[in-house]
């Protein structure tokens, strides 16, 4: 009996954290779109000189900013590289999100900025969102949580039988 209200216990709360997964993966969009425009404020303009002097080229850009006799232009090229790595890792980023909502969920758990995850962990807006989304994802997680909880508990009643059993069993000593 008690058993089964654990298992009641856990499968809500599998129903209620699965219902937050859409929520977290919108949240986690937002803020690569927000970071993303706010890197693109500035590298347009490193861009726009790129193109009236460099042809376009970004990368000569920092090129000529590394090799410059200016302390000042070689500190430079350290932010602006990190800025165009930036804005290549958020077009990445976007251009997974637009990907179906299994692949959004796949990509986040597996190859999603470790950082921008944390932030958006951190930084998570609790809500339920009921959505044919979240309501479906809450099932599907209360139900994958339910089965793999029984199947643990069926192996472990095996595995426990089957060391009675070998027990029970006399110990055959040739004399």
């Amino acid at each position: 009996m008690l058993y089964r209200y654990f298992v009641i216990a856990l499968a809500l709360t599998a129903a209620l954290v699965g219902v937050q997964i859409p929520n977290y993966v919108t949240q986690y969009q937002q803020r690569i779109d927000a970071q993303f425009t706010e890197a693109m404020v500035y590298y347009t303009e490193y861009q726009r000189i790129a193109d009236n002097y460099l042809d376009g080229d970004i990368e000569a850009l920092i090129r000529l900013h590394e090799t410059s006799e200016s302390p000042v232009f070689q500190e430079e090229a350290i932010p602006l590289r990190e800025l165009v790595h930036r804005v290549k890792l958020f077009e990445y980023e976007q251009s997974q999100l637009r990907q179906g909502y299994l692949r959004q969920l796949w990509f986040i758990a597996t190859a999603a900025s470790p950082e921008l995850r944390e932030q958006t962990l951190r930084m998570y807006s609790f809500n339920v969102p009921l959505t044919q989304q979240a309501v479906i994802t809450g099932v599907v997680a209360a139900i994958l949580v339910v089965v793999l909880l029984d199947i643990f508990v069926a192996c472990c009643r095996h595995l426990i039988h089957r060391i009675m059993r070998r027990r029970s069993q006399p110990v055959n000593r040739g004399v």
